[in-house]
């Protein structure tokens, strides 16, 4: 099983070979974390995204990272949380996997970190978000597996999921 390390930080300044954010579907900067990301990276990463555009919800892309400690950037759509339903937490893991299946394409990754993908303005409940994000995440094949977060909440949050799975 994969260890996951929970990291309170800003993951702008991950040395992660990888890292995975939630991003709109036009791939466009947008605000919070995807906005700090490419402001981090450089104008280039919008540029490099963008032809992939539009994604469905649930899928996702690499990039480099361009002015990121970072090698690569993954892109992936994750679904609003709205009623809670079976099928918008499938879609919440499949961003997940998507993520993660996508580190097979690049040879020199051994890391990979993400951020708690949808408890912002896509309002997953914390607890809900967490057994999802962590119920993928820990199926990671890379050495180095992290989730950076912005809090103690959720960093307690997102270790007693790991506990419980």
């Amino acid at each position: 099983m994969t260890k996951l390390r929970i990291l309170i930080g800003d993951i702008t300044q991950s040395d992660a070979d990888i890292i995975v954010f939630s991003a709109h579907p036009s791939l466009l900067a947008g605000s919070g974390v995807s906005g700090a990301i490419h402001k981090a990276a450089g104008k280039e990463l919008e540029t490099a995204a963008k032809k992939f555009a539009p994604l469905k919800v649930g899928e996702a892309i690499i990039t480099p990272a361009f002015e990121l400690k970072s090698k690569y950037v993954i892109h992936t759509v994750c679904p609003r949380y709205i009623y809670g339903t079976d099928q918008e937490k499938e879609f919440l893991a499949r961003a997940y996997r998507s993520a993660l299946n996508l580190h097979e394409t690049v040879a020199d990754a051994d890391s990979i970190a993400f951020i708690s993908m949808g408890t912002g303005i896509y309002r997953w409940p914390l607890i809900e978000a967490s057994k999802i994000a962590v119920g993928c995440i820990l199926g990671s094949k890379l050495p180095q597996t992290m989730m950076y977060v912005t809090d103690k909440l959720t960093k307690d949050v997102y270790e007693n999921a790991i506990l419980s799975a």
